[in-house]
């Protein structure tokens, strides 16, 4: 049994500790392995409803406080801790804050590249090398981008004043910023399986 989140541009996978991304027109080749899966992007959904040996769990989540619109991974995320602030660190970075299990509500902050791009289309000289320092007030261009996409969510995230659980591509460079964090790359499958054995899915 395979897990597997699927997103916007691409999916991972995961099975036996192990995590590996695929293009989303590569999911296809798993049509006939057994998947538990969730899925963010609505026309991947519709075509692979279809594929008889992969399960959408979004029908067995359930995250009391969480909002109409939510995305299921964040939901998912939310379900691994009963306190803390969960974060993940991908194209946008999500951050939400659960509380004796409860959701609390979040933000949802753009993704370093995400970022990077749009200093890009503001001036040539901001598409630089990016330096990630909190360190000191920067005094080049290349750290002081970096600093105005740390500094806010950083800062953010600190003020909740609780344990921080982070996840995502980008999450071991945010992590390193925060040090009472727990970074942990399968946090989020460690949520689905929760999910596909307390309802005996698979």
């Amino acid at each position: 049994m395979l897990l597997c989140d699927i997103g916007n541009s691409r999916a991972k996978f995961f099975s036996l500790g192990k995590v590996w991304g695929v293009e989303i027109k590569e999911l296809k080749k798993y049509k006939e392995f057994k998947v538990c899966y969730i899925c963010v992007n609505d026309e991947v959904k519709k075509e692979i409803k279809g594929w008889k040996s992969w399960i959408d769990l979004e029908p067995f989540v359930q995250l009391e406080g969480s909002y109409e619109g939510m995305g299921i991974d964040r939901k998912v995320l939310c379900l691994t801790q009963k306190r803390g602030v969960l974060v993940d660190a991908g194209s946008a970075i999500t951050v939400d804050i659960v509380r004796n299990g409860v959701y609390q509500g979040g933000f949802i902050y753009p993704g370093f590249k995400a970022f990077k791009k749009a200093y890009s289309s503001i001036s040539p000289r901001l598409d630089v090398e990016v330096k990630f320092s909190l360190a000191s007030l920067p005094k080049s261009t290349q750290e002081g981008v970096g600093y105005g996409m740390l500094a806010p969510l950083v800062c953010q995230i600190n003020s909740f004043k609780e344990k921080v659980f982070i996840t995502g591509g980008d999450g071991n460079l945010l992590a390193k910023f925060i040090p009472h964090a727990t970074f942990n790359p399968s946090l989020l499958f460690e949520g689905m399986l929760k999910i596909v054995q307390r309802n005996e899915i698979c």
